[in-house]
């Protein structure tokens, strides 16, 4: 009776199970080595913080805003829910009355002042449902009532004060310009001028940068789209556009040969953008290099063949993915984008990978379905971070060399290819790092490989000592050559190639 392989989870899976059983180590594990994000969807369009809100989730959920703060990317606690009203993750705890929840996203910045589509904060909400201390406390930005009023008075008369400003904030800030009162001392006079020269100056440079964001303003083509058009207006931070932003009506039309609103380029408060247009996007114009802040770019189901070396531009991109289109290759500035983890390029026409050589900060990489012979090129010793690397159904020959120099990677499936013999330096991968490897469907020549991947129940262990020591020599991963080619060879195996090569001596010599 034929065993049955459990389902393999995935990274992204794994990830929320976690942070629904607040499983701290795998959140943490994820968010670092497994190259999740704390703005990444489940099936219903909610984010990871999102759940952890709504849930009450508190624990989880202090740990996603901390790699918020580190990553200097406070503005994915106040993501918009994908299918619903536009409410945020404070706007889901309110509703549910969390006050642990709501609490943990106050004090880690997030903001309490944004209106849902339908007009309502998050203090509305809890008002609404009958928890009026919380929505009190939301409306003070998350201090307590009697924080609030001990410096009421204070923040009244200080025109100086930072909108938001807690106590606390207020608090050392005051000391602070005390303690600058007490140092100026007799060089205050020439302290004071230097700081009026240079407030003058930094006044200079903001009316110029002013001038130049209305002139940018001003040479911003109008917006055609009503998507595009709303992202603007409203410095959203998510965008999405199908088949349906490009229809509505007559206004939505686009000159002849322009598949996207050029307006788009501008909306540049977006970091997460996907566009998903079918054969109607063939090119992406290097504009798209305009979004500087854009982290996250999803381009895959179209039908594009090829992306823009401008796209090395987008120097803060984690997130490329851009499968099945009709890429044959990609341009050689990805390199530039230092900040790349994640990186999908399945079902496409690439035939080779050499310009990720540089790419070494990846954590994922698929190249499933595409036309590659060789992985050689791609450089995979250099890659020290790298978790998953996937790239099923292609023609490759031989698994790269120096994959144990990989010390993270957990999943290698390189299953439907050429690949006849494994090399030694596999084995060099750590065991317990490793999930899943994935070999079916190759023309494996070593028969104990071929039962292995049949029957074992602990095959990651099993096939890894096993090619250790009988896995051929790196670069010899072609040929027939090697102990991994069919098993050790017995002595009279030996003797027959003895009496094979004095038989092609004795030719020679006739």
């Amino acid at each position: 009776r034929p065993s049955v392989r459990p389902s393999v989870m995935s990274k992204r899976e794994k990830f929320f199970e976690a942070i629904r059983k607040q499983k701290t180590d795998t959140v943490r594990w994820s968010l670092g080595a497994g190259g999740q994000s704390p703005s990444v969807r489940d099936e219903d369009g909610n984010t990871a913080i999102m759940i952890c809100a709504a849930g009450n989730l508190h624990k989880a959920l202090r740990m996603l805003l901390d790699h918020c703060r580190r990553s200097r990317e406070r503005e994915q606690m106040d993501l918009r829910d994908g299918e619903g009203d536009g409410r945020t993750a404070l706007m889901m705890a309110a509703h549910n009355g969390h006050r642990e929840a709501c609490q943990e996203l106050l004090d880690a910045g997030c903001n309490f002042k944004l209106k849902c589509e339908r007009g309502k904060t998050a203090a509305d909400y809890a008002r609404a449902k009958g928890h009026a201390e919380l929505a009190a406390r939301i409306d003070r930005g998350g201090e307590s009532e009697e924080e609030d009023t001990d410096e009421d008075d204070a923040n009244e008369h200080d025109p100086d004060a930072p909108e938001g400003e807690t106590s606390t904030q207020r608090s050392k800030r005051k000391k602070r310009e005390l303690e600058a009162k007490e140092r100026r001392g007799a060089g205050g006079k020439e302290l004071e001028a230097a700081k009026t020269d240079a407030a003058t100056k930094k006044d200079a440079d903001a009316n110029e940068a002013a001038e130049a964001a209305e002139a940018a303003v001003a040479s911003r083509p109008k917006p055609t789209w009503p998507d595009v058009e709303k992202a603007i207006a409203g410095n959203l931070k998510e965008l999405a556009l199908d088949a349906r932003s490009a229809t509505g009506g007559p206004g939505n039309i686009l000159p002849a040969g322009v598949a996207v609103d050029p307006a788009l380029w501008h909306a540049t408060s977006v970091n997460t953008l996907k566009i998903s247009l079918g054969a109607a996007l063939t090119t992406l114009p290097s504009e798209i290099s305009r979004l500087s802040g854009l982290m996250t770019l999803i381009l895959s189901d179209n039908a594009l063949t090829s992306l823009p070396e401008s796209i090395g531009e987008l120097k803060r991109l984690k997130v490329l993915e851009a499968e099945r289109n009709a890429l044959t290759s990609v341009p050689s500035s990805l390199s530039d984008c230092a900040c790349l983890e994640i990186l999908r390029l399945g079902h496409n026409k690439l035939t080779s990978v050499k310009a990720l050589a540089a790419c070494n900060e990846l954590v994922t990489l698929v190249l499933d379905d595409n036309e590659l012979t060789t992985l050689d090129d791609l450089d995979v010793a250099s890659k020290s971070r790298l978790v998953t690397l996937s790239a099923k159904k292609n023609a490759i020959e031989r698994v790269p060399g120096n994959l144990g120099k990989c010390a993270l990677l957990a999943e290698l499936c390189l299953g439907d290819n050429a690949i006849e013999n494994l090399p030694k330096s596999l084995g060099e991968l750590k065991e317990k790092k490793v999930r899943a490897l994935e070999f079916e469907g190759n023309p494996l020549r070593d028969p104990k490989i071929k039962k292995m991947m049949g029957k074992s129940a602990n095959l990651v262990k099993e096939l890894l000592t096993y090619v250790r020591k009988n896995g051929v020599e790196d670069g010899d991963g072609g040929g027939g050559g090697g102990r991994g080619g069919g098993g050790k060879k017995g002595k009279k195996g030996k003797n027959q190639a003895k009496r094979e090569d004095s038989s092609d001596e004795d030719e020679d010599e006739d």
